[in-house]
């Protein structure tokens, strides 16, 4: 089969609602089986245990600071004493941060229904020394990603403000102006991060129906080897549950090439993943380089930064597991815009972006295991 002939059809496949422990998504784990299966790959599935509750920790910790923002408003202004208001935030916000945290770990017990979720993973020999990584889960939230990077932004730049405002409370207190500014981007910024309800009602064609195409176009030029794997982890969205599970399970090993958002408008993003001046930090240059070359061959515009802050992906997780690599992503304002939410839909994406990436990806392996 000529790879015109199945990247259409299985792209519309897979791009469909399709949030971990989802029996769409089960149906798209089975269609990438059968895809590798056919290319001549070993396939083994690692099953997992796995809920949404970082994603509810987040929103919580979110809505918790800005309660204490507003709670703590009329005190920054009025004529107290101020080491014990100041003591008081403090400890207020510390314990927002412990108890989201424990919420996140699972230390802290919340009734969040724990679902199955999968890891594909499949090699042609023993110990591949490359991985080609993508995730297959999609989620819907009320918040689309550009609006959590916002998020982030704005919460963070409030609780930097309202910690010195807190500091200058404890000799004096400030006028109302110096205390506008601290308090509504904290509370506005907590109020956003707290949409984080989670639904099943987004197609994930960039995220990451697209990146799914890539890492099997690759795979597809890289058939022939066997010191090249593949793992298509689950339910990324989850707090990059699929990757945790690998890594706990001792499987990290090598280096990898990440693909995680590849949509037809915009520049190829490459982030790396490794440690500056460690034996981690030269593997995820190389890498880096190497797909930067191959991409920079097939006349893909490449961006000078790679992920914005708040976006995080697989190889976080793998990097901090001790493997070295480089997540490949294209797109822009736009895209954010559309990332979680029920426009990310197969109909406003060309795949064309996701078999450069693909195709540039097995260039880049070739050059680096060569």
């Amino acid at each position: 089969m000529q790879r015109d002939d199945w990247v259409a059809g299985f792209f519309d496949r897979i791009a469909v609602p399709r949030i971990a422990g989802s029996q769409p998504l089960t149906g798209v784990e089975s269609a990438i089986t059968a895809r590798l299966e056919q290319l001549g790959y070993s396939v083994e599935l690692q099953r997992f245990k796995t809920s949404p509750r970082a994603l509810t920790a987040v929103a919580l910790f979110g809505a918790a600071c800005g309660w204490v923002a507003l709670t703590l408003a009329p005190f920054l202004v009025v004529d107290l004493p101020g080491w014990p208001i100041l003591l008081t935030g403090l400890a207020a916000y510390a314990l927002a941060a412990f108890l989201a945290v424990g919420i996140a770990g699972g230390m802290i017990p919340l009734s969040t229904a724990e679902v199955e979720a999968a890891n594909v993973w499949a090699r042609r020999g023993c110990s591949p020394k490359f991985w080609l990584v993508a995730h297959s889960d999609s989620k819907g939230q009320g918040l689309s990603l550009a609006g959590r990077v916002l998020a982030v932004g704005v919460l963070g730049s409030g609780l930097a403000l309202f910690t010195i405002a807190l500091a200058a409370r404890a000799f004096t207190p400030l006028p109302w102006w110096a205390a506008v500014a601290p308090v509504l981007l904290t509370a506005v910024g907590g109020a956003v991060l707290s949409r984080g309800a989670v639904s099943n009602d987004s197609p994930g064609a960039v995220d990451n129906a697209t990146g799914v195409i890539a890492a099997l176009v690759a795979a597809e030029r890289l058939s022939n080897r066997d010191d090249v794997g593949v793992l298509i982890t689950g339910a990324e969205e989850f707090a990059m549950a699929g990757a945790r599970a690998w890594v706990a399970a001792g499987r990290a090993q090598g280096d990898f090439i990440n693909f995680d958002g590849l949509d037809s408008c915009g520049k190829y993003r490459i982030t790396r993943h490794g440690r500056r001046g460690g034996a981690t930090g030269d593997r995820s240059a190389k890498v880096a380089v190497a797909l930067a070359v191959a991409l920079a061959e097939a006349r893909g515009e490449l961006a000078r930064r790679g992920l914005p802050a708040g976006v995080l992906v697989d190889g976080v997780v793998l990097q901090k597991g001790g493997m070295g690599g480089a997540t490949v992503s294209r797109g822009g304002w736009s895209t954010l815009r559309v990332v979680h939410t029920s426009a990310d839909s197969a109909e406003r994406v060309e795949i064309g972006s996701a078999l450069i990436a693909g195709e540039s990806a097995a260039r880049a392996v070739e050059a680096l295991l060569s």
